[in-house]
């Protein structure tokens, strides 16, 4: 197989033992902040979360701790062993059992193919997440929004799965080398795609969010105007954690020439789609998102002063009522949920 990069660059001691070193050693240390973030989230959604969709929450956050959990494995798995070969071909002078291994051995097309499948069946979970959100915002266009936001992640994520079969299927000794050109070029278009989405999604939900707490804002002062802030940065947050990882992840893909060495960083995109929602919820049963709406005791009812003239001559005041509604969803979904309602009441 033709190759641009010198042995001496890609196979050198420096070249098998750093590239490992970086990706699983930044893998391991984002695994450890996972476990423990979703431990947290379980203990505080069934000790302190007391939402009707605390269900739906832990299927959620479960079934993404599963899928990138299982994936990083055995992304982190395959990345050692990878290593150790290219070090004792590094020592040896010796290619060919390297290449037995990337080019005949079943074990390593399944540990190929299967992370990127788990992968996309995590994005496809983390994705659900994102069309609710815009169905619980929009009243009038819910049906266009869902529809649309559903069809543009089903099929990016379609994308992403033809990729990795492709991909695999290069794998196989007897195909060309096209094939496993054009499945890596599928799967580096996936994941653009889904950063981009991510981050389009995410700032449209944010912007709508702003949109409806204008009223609570301008009613309630600055502190309030604080704590919507601090929620919107939030939402944000999450959809530009995920989609950073993303953009270096293809970064290092395509810039082995000036790394002088292979870097794969897949294994923090695939934590990394697990822990964006994770972190939301996290925040949620800590209360976070709650303390940006005040008592409701205090706001229930806001009475505007009344002029003496139009007490006096009989005039109807005005009691508008601000009502918060808890939507279906807790953490950035309660607030995305919360409705501004006013109703006109005559006094005799």
């Amino acid at each position: 197989m033709a190759n641009s990069f010198p042995f001496e660059s890609i196979y050198s001691i420096q070249g098998v033992l750093l590239a490992p070193f970086v990706a699983v050693g930044l893998a391991l240390f984002l695994l450890g902040f996972y476990i423990l973030l979703f431990g947290l989230v379980v203990y505080f959604l069934c000790v302190r979360h007391t939402g009707a969709k605390r269900k739906l929450h832990l299927w959620w956050m479960t079934t993404l701790f599963v899928l990138s959990l299982s994936s990083a494995l055995m992304d982190m798995g395959l990345e050692i062993h990878t290593s150790a070969l290219g070090f004792q071909t590094a020592t040896t002078q010796d290619l060919d059992p390297l290449l037995d291994w990337v080019t005949i051995n079943l074990s390593n097309i399944v540990l190929n193919f299967l992370p990127c499948i788990l992968y996309a069946l995590a994005s496809c979970i983390a994705d659900m997440i994102l069309p609710y959100r815009l169905f619980v915002l929009w009243d009038s266009v819910r049906p266009i929004i869902f529809i649309v936001a559903m069809l543009v992640l089903f099929l990016t994520n379609a994308v992403g799965f033809v990729g990795g079969v492709t991909y695999a299927v290069g794998c196989f000794p007897n195909q060309p080398l096209s094939v496993f050109i054009k499945g890596a070029d599928i799967i580096t278009g996936y994941f653009i795609a889904n950063a981009i989405n991510t981050f389009l999604l995410t700032f449209i939900i944010a912007g709508r969010i702003w949109w409806l707490s204008r009223e609570p804002r301008r009613l309630m002062g600055r502190e309030v105007d604080r704590r919507y802030n601090r929620i919107i940065a939030m939402v944000v947050e999450s959809g530009l954690l995920y989609s950073a990882s993303v953009v270096v992840h293809v970064s290092t893909r395509q810039s082995l020439s000036t790394l002088g060495f292979p870097l794969n960083l897949s294994g923090l995109v695939y934590l990394m789609v697990g822990i964006a929602p994770t972190l939301i919820i996290l925040r949620t049963s800590l209360g976070l998102t709650e303390s940006a709406i005040p008592d409701s005791r205090m706001i229930s009812t806001l009475r505007f002063g009344e002029p003496p003239a139009a007490t006096e001559a009989g005039q109807s005041s005005d009691l508008r009522t601000v009502g918060f509604q808890q939507g279906p969803l807790g953490g950035s979904d309660d607030l995305e949920a919360h409705k501004v309602e006013r109703s006109e009441m005559s006094t005799p």
